[in-house]
């Protein structure tokens, strides 16, 4: 079965929690990662940023791992996550066997198929069609922005007001036409967590949509 909502919030007892987020180029996974790092340590959280583009991007994954921790962080690399927030197939195929044990593994619904996947136990699953609800609010770019609200409303790694001010600070002066939109699609995000179903993740040598 899954595991309850809000059971990726970050304890206080100092242990950390690992985050890949993971899509093609374009999508934002960087600016993802890199708001929600901003966001941390403007909380006071201890945070590193491993991103990963270059060759890969063109036609295939980019993605960056984060970690944030009320305490050091002795390796930037994180081999198994206890969130995935994942932007296409490709790298739904390559990283959603990463999650760990009641993990949680965030997916944009509109260009992902929920799949069997080799995991060691279940996981919570969010799937959302960001895209989608991008396009309808005028700019697809703005899907990361969906899907980090939602991933901060399920885990309350840090706080909305903190990853709107990161937002802010990221976009500058020169874009700061585009806040408003990016807020809307904040809102969105907060919405559509508080309103859609998790479900189990289907797990390898299980019928898909079952977990053993």
């Amino acid at each position: 079965m899954a595991s309850e909502r809000g059971s990726a919030t970050l304890p206080t007892n100092g242990r950390e929690h690992r985050i890949i987020v993971a899509g093609f180029g374009g999508q934002g996974v960087l600016t993802l990662g890199k708001v929600l790092c901003t966001a941390a340590m403007s909380e006071g959280k201890i945070v590193t940023y491993l991103p990963s583009y270059g060759a890969e991007v063109r036609g295939g994954t980019a993605n960056c791992q984060v970690v944030i921790s009320n305490d050091t962080v002795y390796s930037p690399l994180v081999e198994r996550a206890d969130s995935l927030i994942i932007m296409n197939q490709l790298s739904y195929d390559k990283f959603a066997g990463r999650v760990k044990p009641q993990g949680l593994l965030l997916v944009n619904s509109s260009v992902i198929e929920l799949d069997e996947v080799p995991v060691e136990g279940p996981a919570t699953v969010l799937a959302l069609p960001a895209t989608e609800m991008a396009a309808e609010m005028g700019n697809v770019r703005i899907a990361n922005v969906i899907l980090l609200s939602a991933f901060v409303t399920m885990t309350h790694l840090v706080g909305q007001e903190s990853c709107t001010a990161a937002l802010e600070g990221l976009l500058g002066e020169r874009k700061a036409s585009l806040m408003d939109l990016n807020m809307q699609a904040m809102r969105r995000g907060v919405d559509l967590a508080a309103s859609t179903q998790t479900q189990p993740l289907p797990v390898s040598g299980a019928p898909a949509g079952k977990t053993t």
